[in-house]
């Protein structure tokens, strides 16, 4: 078995300590960052990609090769990390270098001939009714926050990604609905809101004011509580510890915001939407992205007309 090489370790921080990185491929890294507009998500999962690989050589730049590519895509399976995380992080690398061939940095690109491993798309994975109103339930013992989380539950339940969430301002709520203008593969567009959930993003916005805090149109919609950003922008991290915590109080298993997505996109298959007025809805950029609803509405309705049919005690 081939000895894998051992790492020379380097850190990638926005604001690294003086003298910690010497390493030229860095300046790199940091032009490439500079010159891309990536969503805060796509930075931390390049970081962290460009960190490993890193570590994992100390050639230059230039001086990498097809070869070391194949070698390291090897390297990865060894850690087994999961196909979507390999992926992900020879993406990553194919941007970079790519990039690289542009400025002229290099001569010529070593992840051409670099393939990405399949994947299946991942099967939905709806929250019950019951789930879902356990979530809400555990909102009434958030204290101080609850106004603004229930506001924020509502939202997702509308199948907003949580970075679209974080991204909003109050000018993107027209009191009817949601204007989402920065999403992951440009699946802008706007959201229709139930009445509950406007009821309760009045009802935030209306909290907001009788605690002082700004309402210009430019400010971020939902903010932070915690005492180190108190009043600025909920950031996704910050969105995910708050989902973390009501998970915990619901006593829920295996919950995170994103599973507020797939369960709105598979109850409009399930109510039998039209797939092209759904995507609509749930701004999937393709039809192919939204099958996997679609089926799961399918099983979902054969099983109930199943039960009807033949379920006789």
């Amino acid at each position: 078995m081939m000895e894998l090489p051992q790492p020379k370790l380097i850190q990638l921080e926005d604001n690294p300590p003086k003298g910690i990185i010497t390493d030229f491929r860095r300046t790199r890294i940091d032009e490439y960052f500079r010159s891309r507009e990536l969503s805060a998500n796509s930075q931390r999962a390049y970081r962290r990609a460009f960190v490993r690989f890193s570590n994992w050589t100390d050639k230059a730049w230039h001086d990498i090769k097809h070869q070391d590519l194949d070698r390291y895509k090897e390297y990865l399976k060894s850690l087994e990390l999961s196909a979507a995380t390999i992926c992900q992080e020879l993406a990553a690398l194919k941007s970079f270098f790519n990039w690289l061939t542009i400025k002229d940095y290099i001569s010529k690109d070593p992840t051409l001939t670099l393939t990405k491993p399949k994947l299946k798309p991942p099967s939905p994975q709806e929250l019950s009714e019951e789930e879902v109103e356990s979530l809400f339930n555990a909102v009434a013992l958030r204290g101080f926050h609850q106004v603004r989380d229930r506001a924020l539950l509502r939202v997702l339940e509308h199948g907003l990604r949580a970075s679209e969430v974080t991204a909003l301002n109050i000018e993107d709520y027209d009191g009817k609905r949601l204007h989402v203008r920065e999403a992951k593969r440009d699946s802008v567009g706007f959201v229709p809101l139930l009445s509950e959930a406007r009821k309760v993003i009045d009802a935030y916005l209306a909290w907001r004011k009788t605690e002082g805090m700004a309402l210009e149109d430019d400010l971020a919609l939902f903010l932070s509580h915690s005492h180190k950003s108190r009043g600025q922008r909920l950031t996704y991290d910050g969105l995910y510890g708050i989902v973390k915590n009501l998970v915990e109080i619901a006593q829920l298993e295996n919950c995170y915001p994103h599973r507020l997505r797939h369960t709105l996109a598979t109850n409009l298959a399930l109510k039998g939407m039209d797939s092209m007025l759904a995507r609509r809805i749930t701004r999937h950029k393709s039809e192919a992205s939204y099958q996997r609803y679609s089926e799961r509405g399918l099983d979902l309705k054969a099983e109930e007309q199943f039960w009807q049919l033949f379920d006789t005690n």
